[in-house]
């Protein structure tokens, strides 16, 4: 890989870091993947909504945001 490819900061345009890739890894939605076209009955189990952002290990900004933990529903 050269330098200029992959994954980079929007903010402040740093490469990715291993550790930022692993963590989109972890949370990748299968319901999202080209392969099943959004069917998650095509796939074995589902991955769990991500809770933690990911943020850039230069600058420390959120480029992607968890979901919060599902609140109560109101009545």
């Amino acid at each position: 890989m050269s330098e200029g490819d992959g994954a980079t900061c929007p903010f402040c345009g740093a490469a990715w870091s291993e550790d930022m890739l692993a963590q989109l890894d972890r949370f990748t939605m299968p319901s999202g993947c080209a392969c099943c076209g959004g069917a998650p009955g095509a796939h074995a189990t589902a991955a769990p909504l991500p809770t933690e952002d990911i943020c850039c290990a230069a600058c420390g900004r959120a480029i992607y945001r968890g979901f919060k933990a599902q609140q109560e529903s109101q009545s």
